[in-house]
């Protein structure tokens, strides 16, 4: 297995495709959720500052945290454990949000400002300042993203709609929380946090050490992980434990506003496993494929290996920029009667998945997209052969939004996005069950 797994590093390695999926999830949530039970009806709910939450509940974010701890430790296959040093303990001194962040393992320069996003259904944004997208975001180059995402400022005591404060949570992971975490990233917090070298990712963007959270390939052949064992290490289950408890005990102990906040921070990476890009390597590619291209490559060949790699980008890509456009283009036409518009919240679906627990984003999300991956691959193609270059996309990409859609293509997209509706009030049913008493 030793030239398998060669093989299959010099393939695999250079996993580049883009991590957003489903671009932004703040507009897909507001529609998935806008009659969730738990979110639906519920009473505004007053900012509170991240300091002050600290402050009420350490002692008790000090057992939640260690068990946390405890739990995924002897329920998640693989997982690297928290190093003791990094423990929330209540009568921490020095800097409390440093504390939590460490506690968490995420990006300890995250800006968490006090921020809603224009989403569907709110009115909430209006009349605030506008922020400058660098008081919410970690990054340097913000050229994805300043088109079109709006900040409004909210402060500690203004009241919110639950509708936009968990659906402009649902994208903030996508804001730099979980880069610059491996050993070998810049920075100083991968040295402490212990998940390892990166195991997979582009380097050239800054982005992509957040891969192997928002990616999880739960569902590989068993010849694939164990030539080549890092891509076992995706830690997307354990982050929506991780927040979908906190947003349980935030309900529990008063305070709604970080409830809803660390709702949607889970719901983040339940809906990215909903995308098949993030729920299967290279969709459309054999396991005998795979090994003989990366082989040929690893001969002097590189050819098809780039073929393969490009190929899933771009279809990857071309996905989500799709999804993105079409979306944004029904809501500013108002064409709420569009079948992709209405399956954000069809819950027809919706019973006959099972109830949402800890193996949930494995058993059934990532299972459900896995099965969908080569299918989706193939009909992208097959579309992608015979669509006219749409423009602001470049060749390869070019999917476009409207009727020019083939049906099939539209059928699927469909089926996708009422998946990520169905598993998103899924597991708000499950967080919110203390609202709902």
């Amino acid at each position: 297995m030793r030239f398998s797994g060669l093989v299959l590093c010099a393939l695999l390695g250079g996993l580049s495709a883009p991590v957003l999926a489903w671009s932004n999830h703040s507009l897909g949530s507001a529609l998935a959720l806008r009659d969730a039970q738990g979110v639906k009806d519920v009473a505004p709910v007053e900012v509170e500052s991240l300091d002050d939450f600290l402050a009420a509940e350490g002692v008790g974010l000090q057992a939640l945290l260690d068990q946390q701890e405890a739990f995924v430790r002897a329920n998640f296959q693989g997982y690297p454990a928290r190093p003791d040093a990094l423990r929330w303990q209540a009568e921490g001194a020095g800097d409390r949000r440093q504390d939590f962040y460490q506690a968490l393992r995420i990006n300890p320069e995250i800006k968490l400002a006090g921020f809603v996003q224009p989403v569907p259904g709110t009115s909430d944004w209006k009349g605030r300042t506008l922020l400058p997208i660098n008081q919410v975001m970690v990054f340097k180059d913000f050229s994805q993203w300043s088109d079109r995402y709006r900040f409004y400022q909210v402060n500690p005591g203004d009241k919110l709609s639950a509708l936009s404060v968990v659906a402009t949570a649902a994208d903030e992971p996508d804001y730099g929380h979980d880069i610059n975490l491996f050993s070998d990233n810049p920075g100083t917090a991968g040295a402490r946090y212990n998940f390892g070298a990166q195991p997979f990712g582009d380097s050239r963007f800054e982005y992509s050490s957040q891969a192997p959270f928002h990616m999880g390939f739960y569902h590989e052949s068993p010849v694939i992980t164990t030539a080549a064992p890092y891509l076992t290490q995706t830690y997307p289950e354990q982050r929506a434990y991780q927040y979908f408890g906190l947003a349980r005990f935030a309900f529990e102990t008063g305070h709604p506003y970080w409830g809803y906040r660390f709702l949607g921070w889970g719901l983040h990476y339940i809906q990215d496993l909903t995308q098949p890009y993030h729920a299967k390597v290279m969709p459309g590619s054999s396991t005998a494929g795979l090994l003989w291209v990366s082989a040929r490559d690893m001969l002097g060949y590189p050819e098809g290996k780039a073929a393969v790699v490009k190929r899933v980008a771009d279809r990857h890509t071309a996905l989500e920029s799709f999804q993105l456009a079409w979306l944004s283009s029904l809501l500013a036409e108002g064409k709420t009667d569009n079948p992709m518009f209405m399956a954000y919240s069809n819950s027809a679906t919706d019973a006959g998945y099972p109830d949402y627990d800890a193996g949930y984003l494995r058993n059934t999300v990532s299972a459900e997209a896995y099965a969908d991956a080569d299918g989706l691959d193939e009909q992208i193609g097959v579309w992608m052969q015979g669509a006219a270059p749409a423009a602001g996309f470049s060749a390869g990409n070019q999917l476009a939004p409207g009727d020019s859609v083939d049906p099939q293509m539209q059928a699927m997209l469909v089926e996708l996005i009422t998946h990520f509706g169905a598993h998103s009030r899924k597991a708000v049913a499950a967080t919110t069950a203390p609202v709902q008493q």
